[in-house]
């Protein structure tokens, strides 16, 4: 059955009282769009940097002997670099590194040739049909049956055919540059293709995990690291060269370096595009706000400078990180990684509901944004499958943080009426304000949402579900555990001071429902096998999202709506 969805900011209660505006807004939208003091990415790589990687980066010479720089796979534009196997950098670039002790932008350069010892855990055999593939060297197939790898680097993601090897030594001479804004790890995980899912075409869960390597990239380093990676799960090496090139110069950074590709989202005051950043081929979902649109709404106008603000803030797996943010005299831009494995709700339509573990493995990578988000006095205060995405290896990122609440102390309460009227709180209905426990309430109904296919208290009326959200009792379904049951119950206490969480988070993953099955660290280092895969062909592939939406003119013009990724519906 299909949800319908109401608009993110309903009208309050008649009785409730409106939260006072902030007396820092500024009454000038001009002066307003000075944004904050805070540590955002902006830079971008200007035309020294950018000859530098094509004609300056390791000189002489080829990389690996046995790898020539013409059989170098080159996802980007700069397909003139030369690899190099010198290990020291020149002059200037040393000077330029040891002159600054603070972190700077850059181009991370990630070069995989190779891997070698890979295998399936020993309790998996090779399925016949891929042994049949692979053992044929005349099979057209047989490519498609060698491990591909996916690259990740801070949220973006690369998928990597091999070109040729076998099932334990594949290759894929590849090389691609990521945008550097922060420190992040590298992850490389080699997969080998099945059969696809017998309930639908969507799903890539099948697909076996033979090696994972991870790695945090010396940003420092005065020399190309080259060397072979131990895999960190599985078995196997990595044949990976890695190199730094900090950005030169402060050239702001402009719409002009951008690839507009296509519409992939819309909302009340603005488009979201999926673009391609010119000098690394990065891709990326752009959202594009026209001042003059909010400057007579200056509510809209605290919701996008928070986003801005919250995403310089957090560092966490599972939230889709701020990788740049710039304006011009016209419009404010904020620039994210494409995460396009679709919307939870995409998903959770086409399925009906998803099982229980599946349900605690995204509850549990949800707890642990909202604890990250929570450490910095933040609450999200829009929790909702629609702002949920799930990457190339089915794992969650939280997005769309306009409605969050800042300087929310552990007793502070807000006011302001706000989110989706499924997941309303009762304490905001009772007009008592809310706290951080706002939170968990919202993850109390998600959670119930995924494992029935409804949210507990839904009626297609508002004023009846605001009734049933203040007095009805929870009903589960007869095949819901006991321990979903009570988590559930726990989080669902409408009484806040009394609700599982309000004392920390610890609250929760000590409950029985995650304790029992969760390892918290290995969550957090993403090491758990997730249950499914979203069906993605590559970093381009937009066939999880809204398709209405592909045909609308792709220019960053004038914007009518826009600002949450849209799926298939």
């Amino acid at each position: 059955m299909k949800t319908m969805r109401f608009q993110s900011w309903i009208p309050p209660p008649t009785h409730h009282g409106q939260e006072q505006h902030h007396q820092s807004q500024m009454q000038h939208h001009e002066r307003f769009f000075r944004l904050p003091e805070v540590e955002v990415p902006h830079q971008t790589l200007g035309a020294q940097n950018a000859a530098t990687i094509s004609n300056t980066r390791v000189a002489g010479g080829t990389l690996h002997s046995s790898v020539p720089p013409h059989r170098i796979r080159e996802d980007t534009a700069v397909s003139s670099q030369k690899l190099g196997s010198s290990k020291s950098r020149s002059k200037t670039e040393t000077k330029d590194t040891e002159a600054g002790n603070q972190f700077r932008n850059g181009i991370l350069t990630i070069c995989i040739f190779s891997g070698r010892g890979l295998s399936l855990p020993s309790d998996v055999p090779v399925p016949e049909a891929i042994q049949k593939a692979l053992n044929n060297r005349e099979s057209m197939q047989r490519k498609r049956y060698l491990p591909y790898v996916l690259l990740e680097f801070d949220k973006n993601e690369i998928l990597i055919d091999a070109m040729e090897g076998d099932l334990s030594s594949p290759v894929w001479n590849y090389r691609a540059h990521f945008d550097v804004s922060r420190t992040s790890n590298v992850s490389v995980f080699a997969y080998l293709r099945t059969d696809a899912a017998v309930q639908g075409q969507d799903d890539m869960g099948n697909d076996l995990l033979m090696a994972r390597v991870d790695l945090k990239p010396d940003l420092e380093a005065q020399h190309v690291a080259d060397q072979w990676y131990a895999a960190t799960n599985g078995t196997g090496s990595f044949h990976l060269q890695i190199d730094f090139l900090p950005t030169r110069d402060e050239t702001p950074l402009t719409i002009e370096a951008f690839d507009l590709l296509q519409v992939i989202g819309k909302g009340s005051f603005g488009k979201v595009m999926q673009v391609r950043k010119k000098d690394t081929q990065r891709i990326y979902a752009l959202k594009s706000i026209r001042k003059a649109h909010i400057a007579q709404r200056p509510g809209e106008i605290t919701h996008i400078l928070t986003e801005r603000t919250v995403l310089a803030l957090v560092n966490n797996p599972f939230i889709v990180p701020l990788k740049f943010s710039f304006q011009n005299p016209d419009k404010l831009y904020l620039v994210m990684p494409f995460i396009n494995g679709g919307e939870l709700l995409y998903h959770l339509q086409r399925e009906g509901k998803f099982n229980e573990d599946r349900s605690r493995l995204y509850a549990a990578e949800l707890l642990c944004a909202f604890e990250h988000i929570h450490s910095f006095d933040v609450v999200y205060r829009d929790l909702k499958p629609e702002n949920i995405l799930l990457d190339y290896t089915g794992h969650i990122a939280l997005c769309d943080f306009g409605l969050c609440k800042l300087n929310m102390s552990e007793t502070e309460k807000t006011n302001t009426f706000c989110g989706t009227p499924e997941y309303i709180a009762p304490e905001l209905l009772e007009s008592q304000g809310c706290t951080k426990a706002v939170d968990w309430w919202t993850l109390g109904v998600l959670l119930y949402e995924m494992m029935t296919g409804l949210p507990p208290f839904y009626d297609e009326n508002i004023n009846t579900m605001y009734q049933r959200i203040l007095t009805d009792p929870l009903d589960f379904p007869p095949d819901l555990s006991s321990q979903a049951r009570s988590v559930m119950t726990g989080l669902l206490q409408r009484d806040p001071l009394k609700r599982l969480g309000t004392h920390g988070s610890e609250e929760i993953k000590k409950h029985p429902f995650f304790a029992r099955f969760i390892d918290w660290k290995r969550l957090l280092a993403k090491e758990y096998s997730t249950p499914f895969k979203p069906r993605v062909e590559s970093v381009l592939d937009t066939a999880n999202l809204d398709p209405d939406l592909m045909n609308k003119p792709v220019v960053d013009s004038g914007f009518s709506e826009g600002f949450a990724y849209n799926s298939t519906n």
